[in-house]
């Protein structure tokens, strides 16, 4: 089970609202923080620059473009939604932000568990990002009341099989997806 002691004493009191910068397995370094409404054109960037096959396993589906409005919706970070970005600093090249990662959960209600999402770029996987991550997102969820995570996971993703493995949660198989939840222990 994913418990809010597995992240790291130092990222405890700053997993709700600040920025986390981490070193990753490959030593490159990102800043996990929460989504914020200036990074609309850099989350459009992030999932056109995902592989055809890592849109598919994210949306459950062939996707080629995000709507707008699935993109703004994105945006919102509320008590209900919450969302995280891991961004590299690609301001010395271009001055722009690039992100390489994007996790969140929405919650229904004052419900006790919510659904989560997470998606890491092809070159950016294997390395702890995932992990890290999930962590994060999901030391917020329990900040906010929240007690499971859960999210259907499609039964060739080897690679979210394999992280919640490695979180500890438990798999249940549903009709061609696999049902993942992870449980927040205070």
């Amino acid at each position: 089970m994913l418990s809010i002691s597995t992240v790291p004493a130092a990222r405890r009191t700053l997993a709700a609202t600040d920025p986390v910068r981490v070193r990753l397995n490959d030593a490159r370094r990102v800043t996990i923080r929460p989504i914020l409404p200036s990074d609309l054109e850099a989350l459009r960037q992030f999932f056109a620059t995902l592989s055809r096959a890592t849109r598919r396993l994210r949306f459950h589906s062939p996707v080629s473009e995000l709507p707008e409005h699935v993109l703004r919706e994105f945006m919102v970070n509320d008590r209900a939604h919450a969302a995280f970005v891991a961004e590299i600093d690609d301001s010395a090249v271009d001055h722009r932000k690039t992100l390489v990662a994007e996790a969140r959960y929405i919650r229904s209600g004052n419900s006790e568990s919510a659904e989560f999402a997470l998606v890491v770029a092809d070159n950016w996987r294997r390395i702890g990002l995932g992990t890290t991550l999930t962590r994060i997102l999901a030391q917020r969820a329990r900040i906010t009341g929240v007690l499971r995570l859960w999210g259907d996971v499609l039964e060739d993703n080897k690679a979210m099989r394999e992280l919640a493995h490695s979180l500890g949660a438990r798999l249940s198989r549903g009709m061609g997806c696999l049902r993942v939840q992870l449980s927040l222990n205070p």
